[in-house]
C-alpha cells in the first residue's frame, strides 16, 4: 500500500511539473527531453566543434553551462565537478542574474514547453558526455499561449510571432506536424548551410545595429539564401582545407551583398541581419585556426 501512495505521489507531481503553465518572464528548470523543438533541423558541424572543443578543455562544458543558465560562467570547477549535481561546481552568479544569455520556451497547450531558441546548445549538451537528456537546464519563458483553443491555433501564433522554423534540410516548407519530438543529432536533421554561416560570423556579419531587434532564425535567413549560390558538392568538407574553403566562399558571398538588398525571401535586407560589406579576413583566419579543426576531428568519432 506504501509503494503505490508512493508512486501514485510521484505520478502527481510529475504531472504537475509538465502541465504547469509558468508566466513569460518567469525562469524556470526543466530536463532537456521536456523541451520540444519548433526547428526540424540544426547545424550538426557547429555541435562538432563545441563537442570537439568540450573534449581538449572540459572545464569550457561548465562555463557552457553557467552561461546558458544566465549565471556568467563558471567560478570554481573542481576535478570531480559532475553536470548532474550542480551542487559540485560553482557559477560566478545566480540563475537568470543575465536572462540575455538564457534559451528561450513559448509555453503550448497542456503547458508544454516549445524551445525558441537554443536548438544547438541544448543539442550539443543532449550529445555530450555526462549531461544527456535527462540534465536539468534553467530556461526563461517569453510568451504563455497555453490558452490556444487547438494546436493549429497555437503553431498560427507561433508563426505569426517568428517562433517556428518550418523548413527541412533542403530549404523546403515542412508542417509543424513534421517537427521532431525531442532534441539531438537522432531527431533533427543536419542543414550544413546553417554550420557555415555560423562559422563566418564575425567575418561576415555579426549583430545588427544596437539598439536593433535581432531577429529569429537569422542564420537560417542567411543559409536559405545562400543554398541557390554555392554548390557545397566543389568542396570536399571532410578535409579541413576543404572546409575553410566553404566558410569562405559562404563569407564572401554575404559581404557581397549591398547593405539594402533583401536576403532571399526572409523579409529582411543585409544590414537588418548584420552583414558586413568587406570580409574581415583575421577572424576569418581565426575560425580557420581554432574552430574547424574540432569540427573534422569531432565528426570522425
Amino acid at each position: 500500500m506504501r509503494l503505490l501512495l508512493a508512486l501514485l505521489l510521484c505520478a502527481s507531481t510529475f504531472q504537475a511539473q509538465a502541465f504547469s503553465t509558468p508566466k513569460p518572464g518567469q525562469v524556470i528548470e526543466v530536463a532537456l527531453e521536456q523541451l520540444h523543438p519548433t526547428q526540424a533541423v540544426i547545424g550538426f558541424d557547429q555541435i562538432h566543434y563545441k563537442l570537439g572543443a568540450f573534449a581538449e578543455s572540459p572545464k569550457l562544458v561548465f562555463d557552457e553551462y553557467c552561461e546558458t543558465n544566465g549565471q556568467g560562467g563558471t567560478k570554481k570547477v573542481p576535478k570531480d565537478a559532475n553536470l548532474q549535481n550542480p551542487d559540485s561546481f560553482t557559477c560566478k552568479e545566480p540563475v537568470g542574474a543575465h536572462p540575455a544569455d538564457m534559451k528561450t520556451v513559448v509555453v503550448g497547450p497542456a503547458g508544454q514547453l516549445y524551445l525558441t531558441d537554443g536548438h544547438h546548445s541544448f543539442s550539443t549538451l543532449w550529445e555530450q558526455p555526462g549531461a544527456g537528456p535527462q540534465l536539468k537546464m534553467w530556461v526563461r519563458v517569453t510568451d504563455d499561449f497555453s490558452n490556444s483553443p487547438d494546436m493549429a491555433t497555437f503553431w498560427k501564433r507561433m508563426e505569426q510571432g517568428h517562433k517556428v522554423w518550418l523548413k527541412d534540410r533542403n530549404g523546403q516548407a515542412i508542417t509543424p506536424a513534421q517537427l521532431p519530438a525531442h532534441l539531438g543529432f537522432k531527431n533533427l536533421s543536419d542543414d550544413s548551410f546553417r554550420s557555415l554561416v555560423y562559422f563566418a560570423r564575425k567575418a561576415s556579419y555579426g549583430k545588427p545595429n544596437s539598439g536593433a531587434v535581432v531577429p529569429e532564425f537569422l542564420e537560417f535567413y542567411w543559409g536559405n539564401w545562400l543554398r541557390p549560390l554555392i554548390d557545397l558538392r566543389a568542396f570536399n568538407l571532410n578535409k579541413q582545407g576543404g572546409y575553410q574553403d566553404a566558410i569562405k566562399a559562404v563569407a564572401q558571398r554575404m559581404v557581397s551583398l549591398a547593405p539594402d538588398a533583401p536576403v532571399g525571401d526572409s523579409g529582411f535586407n543585409a544590414r537588418q541581419l548584420g552583414g558586413f560589406t568587406t570580409l574581415n579576413r583575421k577572424e576569418l583566419k581565426s575560425t580557420f585556426e581554432t574552430k574547424v579543426p574540432y569540427v573534422i576531428d569531432s565528426r570522425s568519432k
